[in-house]
């Protein structure tokens, strides 16, 4: 009799707890996940912070939080569950009477993006974990990641079309939008400022002249296609992904030179968008993070021919120095090249590969190739 009256009476205080803890376990239960900054660049570390807080007298055995975030955010020094685009990170609990426990976890930002984490689902139980209880907490947790910085003039090389297309190694110009034009050469000046296009041109030797370059704007013209008859998605991603690191290292720079700067781009944001993005032109600090802010929500789509952008938005550019940043190169974007170049622009032209097809460069805008040397770490970086 005594036994059986002790495993009633276990039996009995093991019902009790299970429908104490099950009903009260997320009482006066605080939970705050964030990151410890809203803006990362690729490749930098940051922290996850997450805060627990048990308001109540009654202890949480235990507590297991399933974090659902994005499978670029690497977390360190855990194991994770990858399942497609998504990262699955659990995290684990023992909370005393009015306790307060802060856990960082250090993140590695591997790819751009705009990054959400809406909810974490909380999941605790009775003492054996006979049954478990759940609920979702909303954290709205956003993190933006932009486009990594590199290093254009170690990544691409000028083609010189006065030396039968030979690869020159080294970059012409050092910065692409600080040139304001042109002008007659005289004793001097450095060969490196040479503008032989333009010399080709009149007939005499013309460099390039850099007084007035606080005062020359910007346009980057992204084209999201990674080929010539491509419709919608994007085929090749890597290739797209290394224009986009060039267009936010322009913006870098042209937010350290304080140049005003604008975008034209046939890629979207939104997924159900229809027209191309085209910016206003501003130099200020809040203009180029709004533009460094869409080439991290930049969708692998496009919503026009690349073409067709260039016939549209040729028109509306005066005294820029453009920068056309593009997958492959066809006569007809070196024609609008060299038409936007004929309206008192200077026009550089980014090719993201090394293969063209000959006949194909453009007569007055520079071009530039990925050198073949740096080709496998531009693939690495994207």
């Amino acid at each position: 009799m005594d036994v059986i009256a002790l495993l009633l009476i276990l039996a009995f205080v093991l019902w009790l707890q299970l429908q104490i803890l099950c009903r009260f376990v997320f009482s006066k239960l605080e939970y705050k996940c964030e990151f410890s900054v809203p803006e990362a660049h690729e490749g930098d570390t940051i922290m996850l912070v997450e805060t627990v807080y048990n308001g109540k007298l009654m202890p949480v055995p235990w507590l297991r939080v399933d974090i659902h975030t994005s499978r670029w955010l690497e977390f360190a020094g855990t194991c994770s569950v990858i399942a497609q685009d998504n990262r699955h990170v659990t995290s684990s609990f023992v909370l005393k009477s009015y306790q307060k426990i802060t856990r960082k976890w250090k993140l590695k930002c591997l790819k751009r993006g705009i990054f959400q984490t809406e909810n974490v689902t909380l999941v605790s139980g009775d003492l054996l974990n006979f049954t478990t209880v759940s609920i979702a907490m909303p954290v709205n947790a956003t993190l933006t990641v932009y486009p990594q910085i590199i290093d254009l003039e170690e990544l691409f090389v000028p083609v010189s079309l006065q030396q039968s297309d030979r690869v020159v190694n080294r970059w012409i110009i050092d910065d692409p939008f600080l040139v304001a034009g042109v002008r007659d050469y005289t004793y001097g000046d450095p060969f490196n400022r040479m503008h032989w296009p333009a010399s080709a041109k009149n007939g005499r030797l013309m460099v390039r002249k850099n007084e007035y370059t606080t005062q020359q704007n910007l346009t980057v013209i992204l084209n999201m296609q990674s080929r010539h008859y491509e419709l919608f998605d994007t085929v090749d991603k890597t290739i797209a992904e290394l224009g986009i690191k060039v267009a936010a290292t322009l913006f870098d720079r042209a937010l350290r030179e304080g140049n005003p700067v604008r975008f034209i781009t046939n890629g979207c944001t939104d997924p159900d968008e229809k027209q191309p993005i085209v910016t206003g032109e501003a130099a200020d600090r809040d203009h180029i993070t709004s533009l460094l802010r869409i080439l991290a929500g930049l969708r692998m789509k496009n919503v026009k021919d690349f073409r067709v952008l260039l016939e549209d938005t040729s028109s509306d550019i005066f005294n820029s120095e453009v920068v056309i940043i593009t997958a492959y190169l066809t006569v007809e974007i070196s024609r609008l090249a060299d038409r936007i170049a004929s309206e008192g622009n200077d026009v550089h032209v980014v090719l993201l590969d090394t293969v063209y097809e000959r006949g194909s460069e453009p007569r007055h805008a520079d071009l530039y190739v990925l050198s073949d040397r740096m080709r496998a770490e531009a693939e690495k970086l994207a």
